[in-house]
């Protein structure tokens, strides 16, 4: 019998306590169930398990009998389950069966779970009952059921699907007829739905052809799909592929057959492509939907970010390591630390913090039964899950989350580049795991084609006969990321080396490198993305210690930050079109100081340096204007214009000052007066258009800022001339027509085309002008800013601003993408896919890259062209 102290003692330790009396009550109404909780040995666990669970006391208010199976919570094996299970269906029918066995049997195990049991004790039974169902399910058929994902693994959760493959041996269309009948027929028993919910969610998505492909093939039939048809996602599959039901002497003929496919003896380029995305694999998508730091499973350093990073050690090393061929995350995580392939703590590190996540997991699915990954928003559920998990409140569970997280998040480097300095800065003899031949895997599955020389070429830096090579070793593990997740990882460990041979006799820099990280990962990242950074640092290495900061003198200096910070992607487009206009602008400054000008003089610029929204390879458009009449002052204007356009040139910019009156056929210089007699009489539309951008660059600040103000009362005209509209619209559409060539190139042309920057700056630039006379406070030379002030004054839709704004951003970042390595100018997508693929890993897609930047290029594209036309002629509707 429970004494009222034994029982207030024991809901002190329910996770919620007031939910557990309402859930004891509800249970407690069937006279037998009341009993059974009057039992000790009942009570406790069914405390914990109504304390948090909703889905457990729904299922014992429906079946009161079932109580009492609180009462056992040892460890099952298979064997015992398999007996539970036919006495079960004998009694109830096998759908009935089924059904009740799957709930009582998670239900037990939460229970257990609860009261502190280990995690492999806890997804080993789940596995196994779930096999148990699979077993019944699959009796008298032809079949041979491969697990695969969590199933394979014997790691299942509560609300896991069951992924599966189907085989059948033998061929002709009556024995696949039958088969897929009867694998349907499986999938129907365990999932469909009843009063009792279903045994399992079977998911046969992973098979040959996906959902589109045959339920069931042959064994010789699955076996050539997987050696000459199959994707390296589907081959990753097949990591976790173990036999579980059926004929299980035919899956292990399947598992044999395919191993040669699953662990090749050397991995292809396009295998690397894919599977070397180890850190973020989903993480696009999930930081798109606001969930990146609740989402468990796919989330910042989230739980796929564990199993991923094991799968490809485990793909690199394992034609040649047989051991590591285990399905099990945590066995196959042991097996790697074991065999010197990851460092032991490290291990250990990251399996304490598998742990942590996948208890996250189970306890987020025990509460109703349902395959959730998020963390709740709402503080009691917050304090149920905490204490549930043995902890005091939210606090303490935020804080837990974020350390496992972060060290999650660090595996990348724990995992792959620790092996890596051990290989080329351990001892003379390195131990298994990362000797020669392990480090090449290593190298291969980082992404490096060559693997070979990049082993050649690492030896060489890190060797410790030189103060540098002693310094890269200590560093190298800052380096080693930046390296190989650059878009060509051989490329930018050879434009490494040559900085290191530049630097080797400058043993003041060897030590900066040595006593500030952030340094070696500055250079690390300027050598992964950038051709002509890395030359500039070859030609002057002392510009990897020069400020570049805004006030530093040394324009190269500035210039490699900015490489450096785009490359880290710690500058966005609009960060880096500041910094390179703040450089431009002072070599500008320069270039005027040193033509030490003989009468009022200014620079202004126009276009994107006007705008300060420059790329890597953007020319400086610029206009030159004098205070003065008369041949002299004219002269002199001319002089300092041609001068200073030389010194911009001699400091590596293309001054571009074609957008002056007349373009190349108009002085260099005109006066103030000269310029406002042309706007008058004899300016074209384009060019007032191009007045919007204007700034003050150089020289004389009063007559610039003067300069500034008349464009200014020319480019917003109080109510714009429809002959205007008309003009800007017709020069829009043949710039596509004339300087995009061929014109089904117009889809890709991210400059001029469909969807372009240039629709965007069309549209955003009529509507200052349409606009800008009679409100003054959307007059802004930048375009983002122009967006937003538009849409503020609401003279811009929503829906239009963002497609605006979205395609802007994420364009201006493919032209700085493409335009960093050479600086040279790009206008549109390379058209060769394996420049497709080093342009997305450089713009940071990492789960398939050229699918997912194509596909982004697409929708971006297709809504700012739609956006464009809104604004071009949405006002005439």
């Amino acid at each position: 019998m429970v004494t009222p102290e034994v029982l207030g003692r024991t809901l002190a330790e329910a996770p919620d306590p007031q939910l557990t009396r309402l859930q004891l009550s509800r249970v407690g109404e069937h006279q037998g169930a009341r009993e059974a909780l009057a039992r000790p040995e009942v009570l406790r666990p069914a405390v914990v398990l109504l304390g948090f669970s909703r889905a457990a006391a729904d299922f014992l208010v429906a079946h009161p009998d079932e109580v009492g199976a609180l009462a056992d919570l040892r460890t099952r094996d298979r064997e015992e389950l398999d007996r539970e299970l036919e006495a079960d269906v004998e009694g109830l029918g096998v759908e009935a069966g089924l059904r009740r066995f799957r709930r009582r049997a998670m239900f037990r195990v939460a229970a257990r779970d609860l009261l502190g049991a280990g995690l492999e004790e806890v997804v080993a039974e789940i596995s196994a009952a779930a096999e148990a169902c699979l077993c019944v399910a699959a009796r008298d058929t032809p079949l041979a059921v491969i697990g695969l994902g969590k199933l394979g693994g014997e790691e299942l959760n509560y609300a896991s699907d069951v992924d599966v493959v189907f085989l059948h041996s033998g061929g002709g269309p009556e024995a696949q007829q039958e088969a897929e009948a009867a694998a349907a027929g499986v999938i129907r028993l365990l999932s469909e739905p009843t009063a009792e919910g279903a045994a399992l969610r079977v998911d046969a998505a992973l098979r040959p052809g996906g959902r589109a492909g045959a339920l069931s093939r042959s064994l010789d039939a699955t076996v050539d799909y997987y050696a000459s048809h199959a994707a390296t996602w589907e081959r990753q599959a097949l990591l976790k592929a173990r036999p579980v039901a059926g004929h299980v002497d035919l899956g292990r003929r399947f598992v044999e057959a395919v191993a040669g496919s699953v662990y090749p003896s050397q991995l292809t380029a396009g295998a690397i492509e894919e599977v070397r995305r180890t850190k973020v694999r989903i993480e696009e998508y999930v930081r798109a939907s606001g969930k990146e730091a609740v989402e468990v499973k796919r989330g910042r350093g989230g739980i796929r970010d564990v199993e991923f990073a094991v799968q490809l050690l485990q793909m690199v090393h394992g034609h040649r390591d047989g051991r590591l061929r285990e399905p099990n995350t945590l066995r196959a995580l042991a097996v790697l630390a074991e065999e010197g392939y990851v460092a032991e703590p490290d291990a250990r590190d990251l399996a304490g913090a598998y742990r942590f996540l996948r208890r996250v997991e189970h306890r987020l699915q025990m509460v109703r039964d349902l395959q959730t990954h998020e963390l709740p928003e709402d503080r009691p559920a917050l304090t149920r899950l905490a204490r549930s998990l043995g902890l005091s409140g939210p606090g303490e569970l935020a804080e837990a989350y974020a350390r496992q997280t972060e060290l999650v998040r660090g595996l990348h480097e724990r995992l792959f580049y620790r092996p890596l300095l051990e290989a080329f800065a351990g001892p003379p003899v390195p131990r298994p795991g990362v000797d020669r031949p392990a480090t090449e895997e290593l190298l291969a599955g980082l992404g490096f084609r060559g693997p070979a020389p990049a082993y050649e070429v690492l030896h060489r830096l890190v060797d410790p006969g030189t103060r540098l090579g002693k310094v890269l070793a200590h560093v190298f593990p800052v380096m080693a990321p930046a390296l190989a997740l650059a878009a060509n990882p051989d490329a930018a460990l050879t434009r490494l080396e040559r900085v290191c041979r530049a630097v080797a006799g400058r043993p003041d820099l060897a030590d900066e490198l040595a006593t500030d990280p952030g340094l070696a990962r500055r250079l690390a990242h300027v050598a992964a993305a950038s051709s002509f950074a890395t030359d500039l640092l070859v030609a002057r290495p002392e510009v990897l210690t020069a400020g570049a900061g805004d006030d530093s003198q040394d324009l190269d200096a500035r210039l490699v930050g900015v490489v450096a910070g785009y490359a880290a992607r710690e500058l966005g487009p609009k960060d880096v079109g500041r910094s390179l206009a703040r450089i431009a602008d002072r070599a500008v400054e320069q270039a005027v100081a040193a033509a030490d000008p003989g009468v009022p003089f200014a620079a202004v610029g126009l276009g994107k340096l006007g705008a300060e929204e420059l790329n890597f390879a953007s020319d400086l458009d610029l206009v030159f204007v004098y205070e003065g009449e008369g041949v002299g002052p004219y002269q002199e204007a001319e002089r300092v214009a041609e001068r200073t356009l030389a010194a911009v040139r001699a400091a590596g910019w293309e001054p571009d000052p074609d957008l002056r009156p007349e373009g190349r056929s108009g002085p260099l210089a005109r006066s103030v007066a000269a310029f406002l007699e042309y706007w008058e009489r004899w300016a074209e539309p384009w060019e007032f258009q191009s007045l919007l951008r204007a700034r003050f660059v150089a020289g004389d600040r009063g007559l610039g800022r003067r300069f500034e103000s008349l464009a200014g009362d020319f480019a917003y005209p109080e109510q714009l001339p429809a002959s205007w509209v008309a003009g800007i619209r017709r020069m829009r559409v043949r710039i596509e027509r004339e300087r995009v060539r061929p014109p089904e190139a117009a889809r890709f042309a991210f400059k001029l085309g469909y969807g372009s920057l240039a629709d965007v700056q069309f549209a955003v630039e009529l509507a200052l002008m349409r606009h800008g006379g009679q409100h003054p406070e959307v007059r802004t030379r930048r375009t983002l800013d122009a967006i937003e002030a538009l849409a503020a004054a609401r003279l811009l839709e929503d829906s239009v601003a963002l497609a605006l704004g979205e395609a802007f951003t994420f364009l201006s970042d493919v032209k700085d993408a493409l335009e960093v390595d050479r600086r040279v100018h790009a206008e549109a997508v390379p058209p060769a896919p394996e420049d497709q693929v080093a342009l997305a890993r450089r713009l940071g897609y990492e789960e398939y890259p050229r699918q997912a930047f194509l596909e982004d290029y697409r929708r971006i594209t297709r809504r700012a062209r739609r956006a464009m036309e809104r604004v071009f002629y949405g006002e005439d509707e």
